[in-house]
């Protein structure tokens, strides 16, 4: 029996592996990673998101506000809230990464163009482009993601370097808070703040930058500026206008000429006095002050607080306090006036070694001895009209010696009657005018229409008229009468002249007859001499006469003055 072949057994099949599969899954991976690296790119440019309360959105719009940093984008508005105390707004800001190193609580922001003013130009800026956020970085402060927005732009910045100070002023005038600090034109510091004392006066605090605060020592001079300056130097007049950022807020000015360049800075936070202007600046007045009371009957309700006190032209005080009062005696108004004198003005031997310890004894002892003098306080407007009021001590002639008053709280000073301005221009135009009036002139003007009527009637009258006819003819007769005498003048002045020749010459030998052979046998020949001269002199005074004046062979001689 045939048995069928044996059918060879089959190798075992091995297993192919196929990397098409795997393929499948690289893509899917590759995108995760692109999405993971994006995502942590997006997450890197993200940037910060911080909380900053305002008090009103001030029309700040969400993805359109932008938050600047020294004018370039810093970041941008994406979201408004209202604050869990349900009175402000909370602004979520993202601001780039670079900003992160700078969020501690020291940082600042602040609206730009919320609030306009004209101090502050980029208020104006910011309300004309939009509304923005400004921001300033901290520095040394602790991290936080949590601020509370300013109003406007913050005077110091956290990273301004310098140094504070504070000054005291009896007024303000222009000055506002961000008024420049100017050295020689040059903005050097700001006014941060402005606090009214117990004492009627103010307090100012100044920051002054790096490396100006270098100037600032002991013996500094600080004032007010003014935004225009005039001077007459030269023989013309200069005009300089102060940087117009100063115009609004005012600025101050300061002077070290007098300082010892050695001298080492003031520390923070002192004191300097404010001045009313550089003059009183200069001046220098320090040191103690001492109160004293005027009494003025003329017109006082514009002298301001600050109004100096001046002896020649030199600033000794100031005046604090004006009111108006009325005379215990007399019980007329009368304008009080408080004052603080400063002796080291008044009297330079108040701070001569060994001067008293006492100023207001010194200080009388001065004022009494310009009392005897002749000086006496007075009101005064300069220039007149228009300036501001000032008390001045003057010399006033025909006074006599009037010692200080101690009837208040203060020794008063006696003042002179009178003031000078528009007072005492109205009062002398009053007594022009009063004069004016007693001049009677409604009867000089009937007198002169009196006399003018008569000399019309005079002029008018036929007899005026024959008279001035009859005077032409006389005249002309005259004329003709000297010109038929003028031509027979001369012959006759010929005639008494060759007269007088003979008569000198029979006098001459009348002399030499008697003189010559002793007596003469005529006693009368003397006397006929005697008589030649007499006619002699006769004839030559005629001829000069006639010479003299002609005419008095038609008019006759002119009586002797």
């Amino acid at each position: 029996m045939n048995t069928p072949a044996e059918t060879p057994e089959a190798p075992p099949a091995g297993r192919r592996r196929s990397w098409q599969p795997y393929l499948v899954w690289i893509l899917p991976a590759g995108a995760l990673i692109i999405v993971v690296v994006l995502a942590v790119q997006w997450l890197q440019e993200r940037g910060e998101v911080v909380t900053v309360t305002f008090s009103s959105a001030a029309e700040a719009q969400p993805g359109d506000t932008k938050v600047l940093y020294q004018g370039a984008e810093a970041g941008h508005l994406i979201k408004i809230l209202p604050n869990e105390d349900g009175r402000r707004i909370d602004f979520e800001l993202r601001l780039v990464p670079e900003a992160k190193p700078g969020l501690n609580t020291n940082a600042r922001f602040w609206l730009i163009g919320a609030s306009p003013n004209l101090e502050d130009l980029n208020s104006l800026k910011g309300f004309v482009a939009g509304v923005a956020i400004g921001y300033a970085p901290g520095t040394g402060g602790t991290p936080t993601r949590r601020f509370e927005g300013l109003e406007k732009a913050p005077i110091v910045l956290p990273g301004d370097r310098g140094t504070r100070y504070r000054l005291q002023a009896a007024t303000l005038g222009s000055i506002r808070e961000r008024a420049d600090v100017l050295y020689r034109g040059q903005p050097i510091g700001k006014v941060t703040d402005v606090k009214f004392r117990d004492d009627g006066s103010f307090d100012l605090g100044i920051f002054v930058f790096k490396p100006y605060d270098a100037l600032i020592k002991e013996g500094v001079h600080f004032w007010k500026s003014s935004p225009v300056r005039l001077s007459f130097a030269g023989g013309g007049v200069n005009v300089t206008l102060a940087p117009a950022s100063t115009l609004l807020s005012g600025s101050i000015d300061l002077e070290n000429s007098s300082v010892d360049p050695r001298a080492p800075q003031s520390p923070p936070e002192s004191a300097f006095k404010l001045y009313a202007d550089s003059n009183a600046a200069r001046q220098g007045l320090s040191g103690p002050s001492v109160p004293y009371d005027f009494v003025f009957t003329a017109s006082g309700g514009d002298l301001e607080r600050g109004a100096p006190v001046t002896l020649l032209g030199f600033e000794v005080g100031e005046v604090t306090t004006s009111r108006l009062d009325y005379d215990e005696r007399t019980h007329e108004p009368i304008t009080l006036v408080t004052a603080l004198l400063y002796p080291q003005r008044l009297d330079p031997s108040a701070t001569a070694p060994g001067a008293a310890a006492d100023p207001r004894s010194s200080l009388d002892a001065r004022l009494r001895e310009l009392l005897h003098l002749g000086y006496r306080a007075r009101l005064e407007q300069t220039p007149a009209l228009v300036g501001a009021r000032s008390i001045a001590l003057v010399p006033v002639k025909g006074v006599g010696f009037v010692d200080l008053a101690h009837d208040g709280p203060n020794p008063r000073i006696p003042s002179a009657p009178g003031a000078t301005g528009i007072d005492d221009i109205a009062s002398q135009a009053d007594q022009i005018l009063a004069k004016v009036n007693r001049i009677p002139i409604e009867k000089i003007g009937n007198d002169i229409a009196v006399v003018t009527s008569r000399l019309h009637e005079l002029a008018s009258s036929p007899k005026t008229e024959a008279s001035l006819a009859h005077l032409a003819g006389t005249l002309a007769d005259i004329d003709e009468t000297m010109a038929q005498v003028k031509p027979q003048i001369g012959p006759l002045m010929t005639k008494l002249n060759d007269a007088a020749g003979q008569l000198r010459d029979v006098a001459v030998a009348a002399r030499r007859l008697l003189d010559g052979d002793g007596q003469a046998s005529d006693t009368s020949l003397p006397e006929t001499i005697n008589r030649l001269d007499d006619a002699l002199r006769s004839i030559q005074s005629l001829a000069d006469y006639l010479d003299r004046h002609p005419d008095a062979l038609i008019r006759g001689k002119r009586p002797e003055n």
